[in-house]
């Protein structure tokens, strides 16, 4: 609940939420951080109630539903849309290896570069892995950009009920059963919802077989680990049901020794 009764007071997570964001504000204003998600349109808002300046950005990562990308437009007008320097099916062809759960180049380079140096406002919640649970509601990373997270104790039904009751508009795939909307195909899906996308959206994941044809096409080493594009596709969906590397592929470097880029 929003509003809930502890050992030590009253607590009222729309209003601390906004607390932070007046304590917080820079001088130029905040960089928002809008995925179009459910967790998005609450930062927005709560950005909107606290009365502080802030420029919202969506880093387009190329494979995004196309419903999602409607809500935005339609919705979020003012919302400026990050264009990657390579698209998805790029980034695939020039690492050679679609995005893993071992190898997750595709997040660092197409949603978590932008508005490098400026204060930034994330949906960021501790319900959604126990990395972030440890994060502080206020940090600041290796690149000297603070990063201010103002419903980090939000659970996912606290979420709902500010949208429900502030009347905020969302992606209307959460109304057909989707839980969390980002990147069709993300490695870390589980099986049941990599099989939903493939059939949700047959466009975007020939998209991701035409790229592993053209990496395959790039690699010097193939005989030692698929033996077509198609066959890297298959292995690389297959993941989300064995949650292992194939056998074929266990001596295989996913990264660099230097700079953590993927092989």
């Amino acid at each position: 609940m929003l509003i809930e009764q502890t050992l030590f007071g009253t607590v009222d997570k729309v209003a601390d939420a906004i607390k932070l964001l007046r304590e917080h504000e820079p001088p130029e204003g905040y960089y928002l951080c809008f995925s179009g998600g459910k967790d998005s349109v609450v930062i927005y808002d709560l950005a909107v109630k606290a009365g502080v300046k802030f420029d919202a950005h969506h880093s387009v990562t190329t494979v995004e539903p196309p419903e999602l990308m409607k809500f935005i437009r339609d919705k979020y007008p003012d919302v400026q849309k990050e264009s990657p320097q390579l698209t998805m099916a790029q980034l695939i062809v020039k690492n050679k290896i679609p995005p893993t759960r071992q190898a997750r180049y595709c997040c660092r380079l197409l949603k978590e570069n932008g508005g490098t140096g400026r204060v930034k406002i994330t949906g960021i919640r501790a319900e959604e892995s126990p990395r972030r649970a440890k994060r502080p509601q206020v940090d600041v990373d290796k690149h000297g950009s603070t990063h201010v997270h103002p419903i980090k104790n939000w659970t996912v039904a606290d979420i709902w009920q500010y949208i429900r009751e502030n009347n905020l508009p969302y992606c209307s795939l959460y109304d057909e059963g989707f839980d969390r909307i980002g990147c069709v195909l993300c490695p870390f899906q589980t099986g049941a919802n990599t099989e939903r996308d493939l059939k949700r959206f047959p466009s975007i994941a020939d998209y991701y077989r035409r790229a592993c044809r053209k990496a395959f096409e790039a690699r010097s080493d193939v005989g030692r680990r698929w033996s077509s594009g198609d066959a890297m596709f298959d292995w690389w969906i297959g993941q989300r049901h064995k949650r292992t590397i194939a056998a074929d592929c266990n001596s295989v470097p996913l990264f660099s020794e230097d700079d953590g880029t993927v092989l």
